[in-house]
């Protein structure tokens, strides 16, 4: 039943609990009725009920419970509320075996306090580890005992659970930080101490672990401190700041020096629950080899966009769908004719009136699919200086792509054909004249009309080439008659009568089945299209000279130039950079080549190089310059004398660019040799020239003679120009033999007159003819042909005079002969033994030292194998078939049998020969003698082995003095001394004691004996010490010098007080050095400096010790990096610098030992100090001004 009684005031409030244990049975508890509880039970329990934290009371033996609200969530919703009023051990029974023993201590009078104890709970239907601060005391009943447990309970699970989630999450954290990919470190407090720092961190930094683990940053980083870094730390912990940087440079001491990195890095504040912050996080990324990368890829840059820009070719680039003009040099600016303000725009606003001509579209495709664009010979109507005119051009378009292999822009380059073409216009405007003069032509000419080329006509010297007759030939398709030239000629033909484009051939091998016999012949030739009035092309007219002998003889000039030039390796443009201050000049090996003809790399100054261009072309060059200072770019053609005196034609390009004053700084730009273009060039426009006569009148030098007085009818411009040298008005209706009076003399005179009589042609080839021209006489080998004219009547009445000159040809003929016979003079001149293989081995030339040395020719396996030394024969096979399978040089060492018999060594190298598609078709080499120096190396080798036996016996000799040098030091310390000291001890026992018997000269006698035994003991120390620094074992520490310093001054007290001297160390260092050597070597100085200082005047010493960096050699000192230099000088007497290393010898003195008392071995002790120490010293001194001594000691 209920409790209703209002005197149990202990019952009262409690909440919840108040109302269950007021409405509980009692009776039924070992507690029985509330109103009979005793008095402290009452009590505590009202205490209980009403305190905010969680209580229960176990009373009794039994340990009954009565708990409050607070405590009920601890026994979850499993035990409450059974719990009330029954047994503890019952509600607590899964931990009764730990906390029973707790309860009966306390019933014994004991207190119990357990903070974070685990108790595993079944509260809510399973068995969980639950963490409570424990307080258990005893409740005394009035008499004293003790009634029950009172048991004061916090449960601290959850903090206890949000401790250990924070210690795991410390521990991800920091295993995160020590596994990170990239560099990280938590620095803690506002000196930045270093918590934790990964390996990425530690390496970054040059340093260990234990340098910077628990310091202070900026104090294990000493180069790092007083910068922006500390500041930046500073403000994200003071301000909670993240701060990220990106590229910085950091100096570190990294690999034994300052190095400059370059890092990405990241601060952010570390906070603590309660908001503030502890410490910062770092992340750090080295970016330093991206940087400097990404420096040297701007550098290559700027100097490809100097080359580019100097190109002598048209370039540009255009970005993106706009096709916005990133870069344009000035030969594609020049020809779009729209001035230089472009880059930057669109090319369609640039060129508008290229739309509707492909050229976007064709732009597009490149960009969209990655293919490349090239056209030839296209025809492009553009704008230029402000008129439209159509030009031709032969172009390319490539895709550019970014570093990510995307397509970003497309680089145009190209070539400006217009001049060509309108050439080419001409030359078919004059086609119908041509015809007229064709059938007289003397070299080959026909005409073919219609696809299957019906031959319409075909002069004499064209049938004659074919070796076809008129009947057979003409009216006939020309493959019925010439089958064999379908294959090679017959697309060309296509091209041309589909097309209407001329098409120019030269040196073309052609078969001709020429008298039965198939011929490969070469030829010079033409196919032009013959339009009808309506433009239609009907037909081609085929223009041939046979040049067979001229390609022969060219390929025998080839083939011994490739003989003597195995490999010839170019490249089109040199490059050169100049300093306009101080002429100071760069340049590439292609760039000396074309300058001076040289083949090897020197420096030359700028001036040397100048002295190449040849002095009448320097006054173009120099106004060139002085036009690119105030234009910003240069360009300019000269000649150049090279190192054989021979002269070649160079066209230099370049760019001004100014520094910030806009003065001229420095030139970059490119030279090319233009000899061969120059000369092309003037052979085009000859071609041109002789082309254009061929046309208009014929196309090789005619003249028609009418009657026998040989009156001058007609002569063409070639004849007049190139073989008579006259001008029209000269010769015109003019007897030629009044004209040149000289053929007279000649046979030509006669022939005429022999050609005008019989009727008979007369032709020659390769005739010398002299003739007088209008510019002075010269001399020409020419073909030529006298055919007579004739009258319908049969009659003659005139000759028809065809000359073709082929000096050129006959000179070059001889000019090849010549080289022939150069080239096997030079094989035969030279001590090697040349060779010549084809392109598998097999032996094509030898020179006649083979025989000479040999007895031998060199033909085939077994004559090789007779040669070779039969020890280097399997390996040389080896090699050369390895050199024959990879086209790798073949290079090795054999020995060649003599005709004497004897082998003599021979180096041996052989190299390919590539065509013009870089196949080998032969190899060339040289075997050279080098018995000499196989015979000189071999007899080195014997000397070193014996120089290293005479070396090991000093050595032996060495240790063997080492060893006396012992005994003599032990005795100088033992047995010399001690007779000295008899004689010291004696000597002063007589002056002494004896001193009234003896004569004022004996006195003197026996006090110079005391000084010299004196004097001889010192000599002996100073000898004992000059030996130990050699002897003694040599222990480095790591000492500061101003220690050693310190202990000198305090040894010298006396004699430095004496003498009223000072002893400055102004600046010092720290470094392995053997201390007591070291102390011996200061020591020595000082003692020196008090010796030699000027009595009128205080002895100042001064001392200083600094770091110094060796970059090159200097100082006498051989190894660059780090020494610490010690500078000791004085105020003394000092002395002739002439005698700088003589005081430094042993015995050496410069001053009377009776002026300046010692044994001259002090300096040299210091000496030997410094070399124990690999380092260097040096003496400096002018007489009554002091000396210096400077001592450098390696780090």
């Amino acid at each position: 039943m209920g409790i209703t009684n209002k005197e149990l005031y202990f019952l009262e409030g409690g909440a919840e609990m108040g109302k269950l244990i007021r409405s509980k049975d009692w009776s039924k508890t070992p507690l029985g009725d509330p109103a009979f509880w005793p008095q402290s039970l009452c009590t505590m329990l009202s205490v209980v009920l009403n305190n905010p934290f969680g209580m229960y009371i176990a009373w009794g033996n039994e340990y009954t419970q009565l708990y409050n609200d607070s405590f009920r969530p601890i026994l979850g919703l499993t035990k409450h509320p059974e719990a009330l009023g029954i047994s503890s051990k019952e509600t607590f029974s899964e931990i009764w075996e730990t906390i029973g023993p707790m309860f009966a201590d306390v019933m014994k009078g004991k207190s119990v306090s357990i903070p974070d104890f685990m108790v595993p709970l079944n509260r809510n239907g399973f068995t969980e580890e639950c963490y409570f601060d424990f307080s258990y005391s005893p409740i005394k009943k009035e008499n004293g005992e003790v009634g029950g447990v009172l048991v004061t309970v916090i449960e601290t699970t959850e903090k206890k659970k949000n401790s250990e989630a924070l210690k795991q999450s410390n521990i991800r954290f920091r295993n995160n930080i020590m596994q990170a990919p990239v560099a990280m470190c938590v620095f803690r407090g506002e000196n930045h101490v270093v918590e934790i720092a990964n390996e990425q961190m530690v390496h970054l930094w040059g340093t260990t672990n234990e340098e910077v683990i628990n310091k202070p940053i900026f104090e294990a980083l000493p180069e790092t401190k007083n910068n922006y870094l500390e500041s930046l730390l500073d403000n994200v912990y003071k301000k909670g700041e993240k701060i990220t940087a990106n590229e910085q440079l950091v100096k570190l001491p990294r690999n034994g020096k300052i190095e400059d990195t370059y890092i990405n890095f990241a601060y952010e504040a570390l906070t603590e629950p309660d908001g503030s912050i502890s410490g910062v996080v770092a992340v750090a990324i080295e970016v330093t080899s991206q940087v400097l990368s990404r420096a040297k890829v701007e550098e290559s840059e700027h100097k490809v966009r100097a080359l580019v820009d100097n190109a002598p070719f048209p370039i540009a680039v255009y970005v993106g769908k706009e096709m916005r003009i990133e870069l344009a040099n000035e030969s594609i600016i020049n020809i779009w004719g729209k001035g230089n303000d472009v880059i930057g725009k669109s090319f369609k606003e640039v060129l508008p009136e290229l739309d509707n001509q492909l050229v976007f579209e064709q732009i597009n495709e490149v960009l969209e699919t990655g293919k490349s664009f090239h056209t030839q010979n296209t025809p492009l109507d553009l704008t230029v200086n402000g008129k439209l005119h159509t030009y031709y051009f032969n172009y390319s378009l490539t895709p550019l792509y970014d570093i990510n292999g995307n397509i970003y822009g497309v680089m145009n380059t190209g070539v400006d054909l217009t001049d060509l073409n309108l050439a080419k216009k001409k030359i078919e405007e004059s086609d119908k004249r041509f015809r007229n003069t064709v059938k007289q032509a003397p070299v080959g000419i026909t005409i073919l009309r219609g696809s299957d080329y019906m031959v319409e006509m075909a002069n004499e010297a064209y049938l004659k080439l074919v070796g076809k007759e008129e009947k057979t030939f003409v009216g006939r398709p020309l493959f019925d008659s010439l089958p064999e030239t379908e294959k090679t000629v017959s697309d060309l033909l296509i091209g041309v009568l589909e097309t209407g484009i001329p098409y120019h051939g030269n040196e073309l091998p052609v078969p001709i089945n020429k008298f039965g016999k198939l011929q490969n012949l070469y030829f010079d030739f033409l196919y032009h299209p013959l339009k009808e009035e309506n433009g239609e092309i009907s037909g081609i007219i085929v223009t041939v000279t046979e040049v067979t002998e001229k390609v022969q003889s060219r390929k025998i000039t080839e083939q011994n130039e490739e003989r003597l030039n195995i490999v010839v390796e170019a490249s089109e443009l040199g490059t050169w950079e100049l300093n306009v201050k101080t002429k100071e000049a760069i340049y590439s090996q292609k760039y000396l080549e074309i300058v001076g003809g040289y083949d090897t790399h020197i420096q030359l100054t700028h001036e040397q190089l100048i002295k190449h261009i040849h002095p009448d072309d320097m006054p173009v060059r120099n106004k060139a310059l002085k036009s690119a200072f105030r234009k910003g770019y240069l360009q300019y053609e000269a000649r150049m004398i090279w190192l054989d005196k021979s002269i070649h034609w160079m066209e230099s390009k370049g760019k001004v660019f100014y520094d910030e004053n806009n003065n001229p700084e420095k030139l970059i730009g490119t030279i090319r040799d233009t000899t061969l273009e120059k000369k092309n060039q003037q052979e085009l426009e000859d071609s041109e020239k002789r082309f254009r006569n061929l046309v208009m009148y014929s196309p090789v030098p005619k003249a028609i003679l009418k009657g026998r007085d040989m009156i001058i009818e007609m002569a063409n411009d070639v004849l007049l120009k190139n073989i008579w040298r006259k001008n029209e008005s000269d010769v015109q209706d003019k007897k030629i033999l009044d004209i040149f009076p000289e053929l007279k003399e000649q046979k030509y005179a006669h022939l005429l007159n022999e050609v005008y009589t019989t009727g008979k042609v007369h032709s020659e080839s390769e005739s010398l003819i002299f003739i007088n021209g209008k510019n002075g006489g010269h001399e020409m080998y020419i073909d030529f042909e006298y055919a007579p004219m004739r009258e319908k009547d049969n009659c003659i009445s005139g000759i028809k005079v065809t000359i073709i000159d082929v000096t050129e040809k006959v000179l070059a003929r001889k000019k090849i002969e010549e080289s022939e016979k150069r080239f096997r003079s030079l094989t035969e001149s030279i001590p090697q033994l040349i060779w010549e293989t084809d392109e598998k081995g097999n032996a094509l030339f030898a020179s006649g030292k083979w025989f000479e040395y040999t007895g031998i020719h060199p033909n085939g396996e077994a004559e090789w194998k007779a040669m070779i030394h039969p020890d280097d024969y399997d390996e040389n096979i080896k090699i050369w078939g390895h050199s024959l399978a990879t086209g790798e040089i073949y290079k090795c060492d054999v020995r060649v049998k003599g005709k004497d018999g004897n082998y003599r060594w021979h180096a041996v190298i052989g190299e390919p020969v590539f065509d013009e598609e870089n196949k080998i078709i032969k190899w060339v080499g040289a075997f050279t003698d080098i018995q000499t120096e196989k015979a000189f190396t071999n007899e080195l080798e014997k000397q070193v082995a014996a120089r290293t036996e005479e070396l090991e016996r000093n050595n032996m000799e060495l240790e063997k003095m080492n060893k006396e040098l012992q005994s003599f030091t032990y005795i100088s310390s033992h047995d010399l001394q001690e007779p000295l000291r008899k004689i010291q001890t004696f000597a002063s026992q007589i002056m002494e004691r004896e001193s009234e018997n003896l004569s004022d000269v004996g006195k003197d006698k026996f006090q110079r004996m005391q000084n010299a035994a004196k004097r001889m003991q010192t000599l002996i120390n100073d000898l004992l010490s000059y030996s130990r620094t050699n002897t003694q074992e040599r222990i480095f520490e790591k000492t500061d010098i101003s220690e050693i310093i310190n202990e000198v001054k305090e040894d010298l007290k006396e004699e430095l007080e004496l003498k009223n001297a000072v002893v400055e160390n102004t600046e010092s260092c720290e470094i392995n050095i053997i201390p007591f050597q070291f102390r011996q070597l200061i020591y020595n100085l000082v003692s020196n400096s008090l010796k030699f200082s000027k009595p009128d005047i205080q002895p100042v010493i001064k001392i200083k010790s600094k770091i110094h960096q060796v970059k090159s050699s200097e100082d006498n000192l051989t190894n660059e990096g780090s020494y610490c230099h010690i500078s000791i000088s004085d105020n003394g007497i000092g002395f002739d610098q002439q005698y700088n290393t003589k005081i430094f010898e042993v015995f050496q003195r410069l001053h009377g030992k009776e002026k300046y008392n010692g044994t001259g071995i002090g300096l040299a002790i210091v000496k030997k100090i410094v070399e124990n120490h690999n380092g260097y010293i040096t003496a400096k001194g002018e007489k009554d001004k002091g000396a210096t001594f400077d001592i450098y000691i390696p780090l």
